[in-house]
């Protein structure tokens, strides 16, 4: 019925890299949903009618911006021999292409949380802190809660369509 030898089943099919397919983008389509982009723009009062035309090219003028920065990225992580851009990555990128000056205060150079720190693997049976069964993500999820403001009223905020908030 089949043509297996039976000593193939055992074996895992590799995958094979496939080559990029180029992006061919439809005329006068943006990858951003329009609608998404109009409220953004909304968002900002100063800011008051803009036309449809105006919203397209903010889009692909967003699509640019995080191509290129993407890309900046991409090279500095294939400069120290990754496929995986990494936070440091887009932090060079940052301070030395003075494209991406302005985003300094945004993508900070250090994580908040500090240098991460490699550590031996701990010994089984060797955890005496109580928290063995719980895993990482437990273990910070079940940290004491932040405090309770008592003084906000217990009313109803509701989000109107042009951004602004109505409590009620």
């Amino acid at each position: 019925m089949h043509d297996h030898d039976p000593k193939d089943i055992g074996e895992k099919k590799k995958r094979v890299k496939k080559s990029p397919q180029p992006f061919v983008r439809e005329t006068g389509k943006s990858l951003f949903p329009v609608s998404r982009v109009q409220k953004i723009i909304k968002a900002d009062k100063d800011i008051p009618i803009i036309a449809k035309e105006a919203t397209f090219l903010i889009s692909l003028a967003t699509e640019e911006f995080i191509k290129r920065l993407c890309e900046a990225a991409h090279k500095s992580a294939e400069r120290n021999s990754r496929q995986t851009v990494q936070h440091k990555d887009l932090a060079t990128i940052v301070r030395k292409a003075d494209e991406f000056l302005f985003l300094e205060d945004i993508i900070p150079w250090a994580v908040a949380d500090g240098p991460v720190v490699k550590r031996k693997p701990k010994q089984p049976g060797a955890d005496s802190s109580g928290d063995a069964g719980l895993t990482l993500l437990d273990q910070f999820v079940t940290k004491k809660a932040a405090p309770v403001i008592e003084d906000e009223p217990d009313e109803d905020i509701t989000m109107n369509d042009d951004g602004t908030m109505t409590v009620g």
